[in-house]
């Protein structure tokens, strides 16, 4: 008998909860990652209350904002149901503390990455062509955006779905590139991707708003039985305004054939797509390696840097 999706999630959730414990007892390590970010919080207003959202950026040696003579690409970065369920106060905080995402944009600064960088979890030819990339064209830098999500799922075209994509694609976006100009100011400089059930939902909010999007993404994302309703949503997309799209799952994720059948349901609709299978389960541990590592890549990759005139 096949799980049901929210068996599914729940069990990730109960395996990572206790996850929470290291954002409070470790300290020292959340020190050592700031060095390497800048941290940024700041509130948004929804219709049902402030949302609480964190901004984070490479620290540079030039002190500067934003590289010289462009803007940082935008990433909006979804976050798992362990989040959701911890409530609006933190949950906006695991990409930062629980992901492990200050260490991964260290790394692919770093411009050279190790199998301990992935937890791991990464093969030798995908490592060797990484590092040959990276020595090509050296990581340019990104902006991570990580609102807090609530526990939302349900079927395609959810209200709560709906109304939370809404809120993304448009206050969400507009608050962010109010406070801080060195990032992106338009669609193709923006991504929206996740893991997990983030995953799902920034794959239809990013179908959804092809005006705010360029980049759309889902890893490991919680989609079973929603494959050809994501797929009708993509090449409605695709007929507005062409995006990139890249899947991601694992060998050991519970959703991987749910992912393949996602890509066979955008191929059968000829949109144009990126499916990538890559080794390890679906817990923190990937998120802290292949998770967070492949996040930063694809955006700096796939993403637009905005020349910005400086006087």
């Amino acid at each position: 008998m096949r799980r049901s999706l929210t068996s599914i999630l729940l069990a990730c959730a109960v395996l990572a909860a206790a996850a929470w414990s290291p954002l409070r007892s470790g300290a020292q390590e959340d020190d050592e990652q700031e060095q390497y970010v800048h941290y940024r919080r700041m509130t948004v207003a929804t219709s049902f209350g402030e949302r609480n959202v964190l901004v984070t950026y490479p620290r540079r040696r030039d002190r500067r904002e934003h590289p010289p003579g462009e803007r940082y690409p935008i990433i909006v970065a979804l976050h798992g149901q362990t989040e959701a369920l911890s409530g609006p106060r933190r949950g906006h905080l695991g990409w930062a503390f629980l992901y492990r995402l200050p260490t991964a944009l260290n790394a692919v600064l770093r411009g050279r990455l190790t199998r301990s960088d992935y937890q791991g979890f990464v093969r030798d030819e995908h490592l060797a062509y990484v590092n040959a990339t990276l020595r090509a064209r050296p990581f340019r830098g990104v902006a991570v955006v990580t609102p807090y999500m609530p526990n939302i799922s349900g079927p395609v075209g959810a209200d709560a779905v709906r109304e939370y994509g809404d809120w993304v694609a448009g206050p969400l976006l507009a608050a962010v590139r109010e406070r801080y100009p060195g990032l992106a100011q338009t669609r193709d400089g923006v991504a929206i991707d996740g893991i997990s059930l983030g995953g799902r939902v920034a794959l239809e909010v990013g179908f959804r708003h092809p005006e705010a999007f360029g980049v759309v993404g889902g890893m490991q994302p919680a989609i079973r039985n929603l494959e050809d309703d994501l797929g009708d949503l993509a090449l409605e997309a695709a007929h507005e305004r062409p995006q990139r799209v890249r899947v991601l799952s694992s060998v050991e994720d519970p959703f991987l054939w749910a992912t393949r059948r996602l890509s066979t349901a955008l191929r059968e609709r000829r949109v144009p797509h990126t499916l990538t299978v890559v080794p390890g389960p679906h817990d923190y541990e990937f998120n802290r390696g292949p998770g967070s590592i492949e996040l930063l890549l694809h955006g700096d990759a796939a993403l637009l840097h905005e020349p910005v005139d400086e006087e």
